[in-house]
């Protein structure tokens, strides 16, 4: 007997030496079934787009395996787990698209009006009979001003719910029936707009409680569209004063810029182009569709558009708005299935105010 210690060594030539018996064949080594058949591989897979339930069934299937062999478990193991990266994949990336193109959800303050507007008691009186201060128009003029939102629907029912953009919008008249807002077209999506369309609109005041209104009508030509909504109390009533704007007057432009709500900036109208007017107030997104008002208080535009930066890295305060005179030009405009009255109760009011004006 060889002592324990001794050790069989072989070289790298022995090994060489070794060659298969060819008369010997191959053994072939029994092929087993597939642990998981096909046809439940077909039938799960549509898992993958329920991942709530496909969670459920790992759960079930891996408490119901552990008696099973090994190889059954592993196989399904390995199964279920490459369904649930699918599904996670494909459950993220439809979160995201919903987020990026879908209604935002409900506001947390939904109502049928604007108390805000109907438990007023006074509005500001204007035109100012003096030049407004900074501070002075910041206290009389904001709480005439609007977030304004393009109505959405929600994906799983037909509740109105917040678009992914907003603007500005202004009050030009409250009667004892309901509220008239003037804002820019494009704030609201109206390039598709029609008069069977029924258009919507979101309105919210300082108080950040949101109410659904109806677009009455746009202009034709001009990025400018109108929006009312009912009055359920209040009789207090109010009209928004409109006057020329004149090249190089002091301004003041109200409006939520990059989600700054109710911000005040001051300018001057650089020059005016037929309805249009090149402002230096600083316009962001969020301003648009917010009032230009004169030092006392008269409406003079609307904020349209500024100049991208992106595209000429040049400019500086290159800002735009819409003349207020196309407020109260009579033609030009489309109008929603009974938008025309309310609307001519804001122009009434401004020729009764022009006549007293000429009369004093």
């Amino acid at each position: 007997m060889a002592d324990a210690a001794d050790k069989i060594v072989i070289q790298p030539g022995d090994l060489n030496e070794v060659r298969l018996d060819p008369s010997e064949s191959p053994r072939v080594e029994p092929k087993l079934p597939p642990a998981i058949p096909w046809w439940v591989r077909l039938a799960t897979s549509p898992l993958v787009l329920v991942l709530p339930l496909l969670c459920l069934i790992t759960i079930v299937m891996r408490v119901a395996f552990r008696t099973q062999p090994p190889r059954t478990r592993h196989a399904w193991t390995a199964y279920l787990s490459t369904l649930l990266v699918i599904s996670g994949c494909l459950t993220s990336l439809a979160l995201v698209v919903v987020l990026a193109t879908g209604p935002l959800p409900l506001p947390l303050s939904l109502s049928s009006g604007l108390a805000d507007l109907d438990e007023r008691t006074e509005y500001p009186s204007l035109p100012a009979p003096s030049a407004l201060s900074g501070a002075d128009a910041s206290q009389q003029l904001k709480s005439l001003v609007a977030v304004i939102s393009p109505a959405a629907k929600t994906w799983f029912g037909k509740q109105e719910a917040l678009s992914m953009s907003f603007g500005a919008g202004v009050l030009l008249q409250a009667t004892s029936t309901g509220y008239l807002f003037a804002t820019a077209r494009h704030v609201i999506s109206a390039s598709d707009w029609s008069v069977t369309s029924n258009r919507r609109a979101m309105v919210a005041l300082e108080s950040g409680i949101w109410s659904g209104a109806d677009v009455v009508a746009r202009s034709r030509d001009l990025d400018l569209a109108l929006v009312w909504l009912p009055r359920h109390s209040g009789t207090t009533t109010f009209v928004q004063p409109v006057a020329p704007p004149r090249d190089g007057e002091e301004i003041f432009v109200i409006g939520h810029p990059e989600g700054l709500k109710f911000t005040l900036s001051t300018g001057i109208i650089s020059r005016t182009q037929n309805s249009v007017l090149q402002i230096s107030a600083p316009v962001s997104p969020g301003n648009s569709g917010g009032p230009v008002y004169d030092r006392k208080g008269n409406l003079v535009g609307i904020v349209s558009s500024t100049l991208d930066k992106s595209i000429q890295p040049n400019a500086e305060n290159l800002n735009f708005a819409v003349s207020a005179k196309a407020l109260v030009n009579e033609t030009g405009w489309d109008f929603a299935q009974g938008g025309r009255p309310k609307v001519e109760k804001f122009w009434n009011a401004i020729r009764g105010t022009s006549a007293d004006s000429k009369t004093k």
